[in-house]
């Protein structure tokens, strides 16, 4: 009975919710409402990533002198380079219209403009080099070097009916080692939930040489009391189900080839009962591509983190960046959290690294991500700034009920930061404190832990990142 019910939990993956956005609908629709800064960057943004529509339509708004200084020349040259081996009967017939209008002097202005930004802006170009180089799993560096990975105590109620399952987390690993902001991505039951978060917060992994926080990690338990967590029959109903999901996929489905992808990623944890299954990171990317060139946000953000950690293909973080980027602005709020921490770790000016990040949680938070509300709680917390800093709404954020989220010593530091950037350094002072003792019982060697403290214990906001 158990096998079967294992296959039934694989295939309610397949029919989980698509949050699609799509891109260009969202740009236009602040073009068309007058809101023509967050257009021209919607438009600039989808232009990285070589949408020609939208790249033609920053063309218009220098044309019309639109949110930004009038260019004619500029404008054409963009619009020219948006219709480039496509020939585009309406876009050809603007440029034209808006050729003949220019004297000698801006058309030949317009040549310079051209040469100077199709190495930019060429559509060819960027997509020779905008997608994932692939690797076969074998030849990608290890996501993260297990030092001691902990074993789950079964659950005694799973234990008794017979369950099996996995449960799957994304994670970062701290300086340390350690595994924090632990959030689940696949489960099979609570009870699972629980049972395997608290091993990982028992495990260790290799520090990173540089002494950075790794966001974006993966591990999965298992949980199963036999040789095989799936029958032969079950196999072929999954194997069928996933031949009609990737059929639709070939057949140009966005929302079917981001499914698809996903379910192959999920499938992973499987693999050692799916043999037979094609469930390498590359294969899932060649379809995320697909979604991502459709106009997916899901896939074009999976795809950018892909690329960023190095998942089946090269790393590559500069185009990583354009994709996650593009998924940020059409508001998926997965994208706009690690847009955050991005900003949050690059050479810019710390206050406007704050100011940016702050901006993308707090469009993150609308969609009740907790891990994101802890994410703008610790900035609002411990901005370089202290005209960023509002302990009163981080509070408030941290009043949610975590949902999948699995780092109380992060919840506690954030919320005893809390207090001290409203100025209640005793309240800062007990829950830090409770945070460090927390730590100690863990046996996790944290020395920021014991810098906040006193920090507080001497009247004093912490000011900060995390790790």
């Amino acid at each position: 009975m158990f096998k079967s019910m294992i296959l039934a939990v694989i295939l309610s993956f397949l029919f989980f919710p698509i949050n699609s956005y799509a891109n260009f609908d969202k740009a236009m629709a602040a073009y068309t409402s007058g809101d023509f800064k967050q257009a021209k960057t919607a438009f600039e943004t989808l232009s990285a990533i070589g949408h020609r529509s939208a790249l033609f339509n920053l063309g218009v708004m220098y044309f019309r002198g639109e949110g930004v200084k009038k260019d004619p020349s500029k404008a054409i040259a963009l619009m020219q380079i948006a219709n480039e081996n496509i020939n585009d009967e309406s876009f050809s017939r603007i440029i034209s219209s808006i050729y003949k209008k220019l004297d000698d002097e801006q058309k030949q202005t317009t040549k310079t403009r051209f040469d100077e930004l199709n190495p930019i802006y060429n559509i060819s170009n960027i997509e020779q080099k905008i997608y994932p180089k692939p690797l076969d799993d074998k030849d990608c560096a290890p996501e993260f070097v297990p030092v001691k990975i902990a074993s789950p105590k079964y659950p005694h109620t799973e234990l008794k009916k017979g369950g099996q399952g996995k449960v799957t987390f994304d994670f970062t690993v701290s300086p340390e080692g350690y595994a924090r902001d632990a959030v689940v991505k696949a489960t099979m039951s609570d009870s699972f939930t629980k049972a395997a978060a608290k091993a990982l917060s028992k495990s260790r992994f290799q520090p990173a040489i540089d002494g950075e926080a790794r966001y974006g990690r993966q591990f999965s338990f298992t949980f199963q009391m036999s040789d095989s967590l799936i029958s032969k029959s079950d196999k072929k109903k999954l194997i069928k189900t996933l031949d009609k999901l990737e059929n639709a996929a070939v057949e140009g489905n966005a929302s079917a080839q981001y499914v698809y992808a996903s379910e192959l990623n999920i499938l992973r944890s499987f693999k050692e009962y799916l043999s037979g299954i094609d469930l390498q990171y590359k294969t899932a990317n060649e379809w995320l591509a697909k979604a991502a060139e459709n106009g997916l946000a899901n896939a074009q953000y999976e795809l950018g983190r892909n690329m960023l950690l190095g998942r089946g293909c090269e790393v590559d973080q500069v185009n990583a960046y354009k994709w996650i980027n593009a998924a940020a602005y059409s508001g998926y709020s997965p994208a706009q959290k690690t847009l955050a921490q991005l900003i949050l770790k690059n050479d810019e000016a710390a206050i406007t690294k704050s100011e940016s990040a702050i901006r993308w949680l707090k469009s993150a938070t609308q969609s009740s991500s907790y891990e994101a509300k802890i994410l703008l709680a610790w900035e609002l917390s411990t901005s370089v700034s202290a005209g960023l800093r509002d302990g009163t709404e981080a509070i408030e954020l941290l009043n949610d009920k975590p949902e999948n989220y699995f780092d109380d010593l992060r919840i506690l530091e954030t919320k005893a930061a809390a207090h001290a950037a409203k100025g209640d350094f005793r309240a800062a002072g007990k829950l830090q404190l409770k945070a460090k003792k927390l730590a100690d019982k863990r046996d996790w060697v944290i020395p920021l832990i014991s810098k906040r403290l006193e920090t507080y214990q001497n009247d004093e906001a912490f000011s900060g990142s995390y790790y």
